[in-house]
């Protein structure tokens, strides 16, 4: 996903200088007046932004561009910046709360049930904590980045969308950290819930109002219509944690029933969570995946059968007898599944004929398959403990319903993010992933923290035994998120090599080559670049591997001749056509694969 939109009539700094040209011909005598020159084959300027122009020539960029809206007529943005980088905060603030109120606290609670062998060993208020720091600090907070940085980027660039980011992420934060602070201590500050729950319930109901805004005359396509229903399953949760707060006061959420929190996460990860990724997946996964074209058909009926599905879920959840009802929900949660499923293809990509470092490890393909098989065994576990229910006429264990609600947190919704988290992240920024090599590790321990989870909880209906093995499923599980929050932070702020080291490497990208040395652009003209010649910008996240691979020529030897470029330094006057810009073109035109 590239964001730059080329049909808003704005100047911004990080365009390009022939962008600029090809889109407004009345700045050519700008550039002109400041050194710029022809260089054919190409259309005119270089492929350097104009920040990297401005710096080059000891110009003030705020004057440059102020020249440029004079002869162009076109106004200048500089709040791009923000917009391109909106979604750190959110996805930062989940990380550090996942690791430390989320997840980070729910091993700790792990360990003292299986030390001592027994769940009550700790207040299920303080389980119950644990768990709204999960599913408000990382999923909510991580949705709401991506949202803000794809979707509802409309809303980043004005001065006073940048505050009202701020604000809905101060909002989060507060009402997270308050909750947890009541959860642990509610006769301390009675109060304290029911305003936490409140701050959430606005946040909610903005971010909802902001979906309506943007989206209203987009609802006709599937995706528009599942982002705009995240919102009001959004609400409608913090709504119902709002009510259940009230209701609890100075007692805390350990008066919560098990019914009660079942439906907390049925409004979360059903409601909220899946219309989000149906959503989004419908515009991302076609692209980060390579399955190309989604079956729409498919994915239209998956839309009305999941949110049926939720309808009849929660209904059921409320009212405990009805065992047929979750059962039938369930089954509509289960169509809309294998649904989407069907229309984006199994989500299997198409095989790779070659490496690009832009998209990501292959093992990240295997993280959507793991995840969804994760709901279909959540949704089968709930309607056979419902029908249980109905026909026994008691309570299904603690361990049951503990290993329903971790599949769908855990199992599903977590080994989601982790795998789509590093496929999204570099598309953001537009970079590559930092740390590839750490997809299968996260991978492993993911995936076997929910096997050793799900399997020990259902194991100590059998045997207490089992207790023994839960500290260290959520010793796996830790790691897995700690692992992801390095490769997201290291992403978030990568630094390329040439940055780095003053030298290429197959992983740099080209986007920044050009603009810390636009003369490479000529030096690479004479290989026959048809990209070259007719690009207006490159991508950010465009290696010089991709690059090499689209022209035919080997990779490691391109690498070797730049970094040769670069330590000779530019030709005299500029001028590619040295006999020396001669000899290593023919060096290049014979490394064609």
């Amino acid at each position: 996903m590239n964001s730059r939109s080329y049909a808003r009539k704005t100047l911004r700094p990080e365009m390009t200088v022939r962008q600029v040209v090809v889109d407004y011909p009345d700045s050519e005598p700008v550039f002109r007046k400041y050194g710029e020159r022809d260089s054919p084959p190409s259309r005119f300027g270089h492929l350097e932004p104009l920040t990297h122009f401005a710096r080059r020539r000891g110009l003030s960029l705020e004057s440059l561009l102020a020249e440029l809206a004079a002869a162009t007529g076109v106004p200048v943005e500089l709040s791009g910046r923000f917009a391109e980088r909106v979604h750190h905060g959110f996805l930062l603030s989940s990380l550090v709360l996942t690791l430390s109120l989320g997840a980070g606290w729910g091993a700790w609670l792990l360990w003292r049930i299986g030390m001592q062998g027994a769940f009550d060993a700790v207040p299920a208020a303080h389980v119950i904590a644990h768990g709204e720091a999960q599913l408000w600090g990382f999923i909510v907070l991580f949705v709401m980045g991506v949202s803000l940085r794809t979707v509802l980027q409309g809303i980043t660039r004005p001065p006073w969308g940048v505050w009202l980011c701020r604000g809905l992420l101060g909002l989060a934060i507060v009402g997270i950290v308050a909750s947890m602070y009541w959860s642990l201590y509610p006769k301390s500050l009675p109060a304290m819930g029911l305003v936490a729950a409140a701050l959430l319930l606005v946040m909610a109901l903005v971010f909802w109002g902001l979906q309506g805004l943007l989206l209203r005359t987009k609802w006709p396509a599937t995706w528009a219509r599942a982002v705009l229903l995240s919102g009001w399953w959004l609400t409608a949760w913090a709504a119902f944690t709002v009510w259940l707060r009230w209701n609890a006061g100075d007692a805390g959420p350990g008066i919560y029933t098990d019914p009660e929190r079942l439906l907390l996460i049925e409004l979360a990860v059903f409601g909220f969570a899946m219309n989000s990724i149906y959503g989004f997946g419908q515009m991302l996964l076609p692209g980060l995946l390579r399955i190309g074209s989604p079956r729409l058909w498919a994915i239209e009926l998956a839309h009305w059968l999941h949110n049926a599905g939720v309808i009849v879920v929660c209904l059921a959840t409320a009212n405990t007898t009805s065992g047929q009802a979750m059962v039938a929900g369930s089954a509509l949660l289960v169509g809309g599944a294998v649904m989407f499923a069907i229309g984006h293809r199994g989500f299997v990509g198409r095989q790779r004929t070659s490496y690009a470092a832009e998209k990501g490890h292959a093992l990240l393909d295997f993280f959507p398959p793991l995840a969804f098989s994760w709901l279909l065994a959540a949704l089968a576990l709930m309607a056979g403990g419902t029908l249980y229910e109905a026909n026994a006429g008691g309570s299904l264990p603690h361990a049951y319903m503990g290993a329903v609600r971790h599949a769908l947190t855990v199992g599903f919704m977590t080994t989601l993010i982790l795998g789509v988290g590093q496929r999204i992240v570099p598309v953001l920024d537009r970079t590559v992933l930092a740390l590839p090599g750490l997809a299968a590790p996260i991978l492993l321990l993911i995936g076997v923290g929910n096997f050793l989870r799900v399997g020990s909880e259902l194991a100590i209906l059998v045997t207490p035994t089992a207790f023994r093995v839960m500290p260290i499923s959520a010793l796996f599980e830790w790691s897995a998120l700690l692992l992801f929050a390095i490769c997201t932070t290291a992403t978030m702020f990568h630094r390329d090599p040439l940055h780095q080291r003053g030298r290429v490497t197959k992983r740099s990208s080209l986007a920044v080559l050009l603009a810390e040395h636009p003369w490479i652009e000529e030096r690479l003209r004479p290989t026959g670049s048809r990209y070259l010649e007719r690009a207006r910008c490159i991508p950010d996240e465009l290696t010089i591997a991709s690059f090499a691979i689209h022209e035919e020529i080997n990779s490691t030897e391109l690498v070797a001749m730049i970094n040769t470029w670069l330590a000779e330094g530019p030709p005299a006057g500029g001028n590619s056509d040295s006999s020396t810009g001669h000899s290593q073109q023919h060096k290049l035109e014979g490394s064609r694969t």
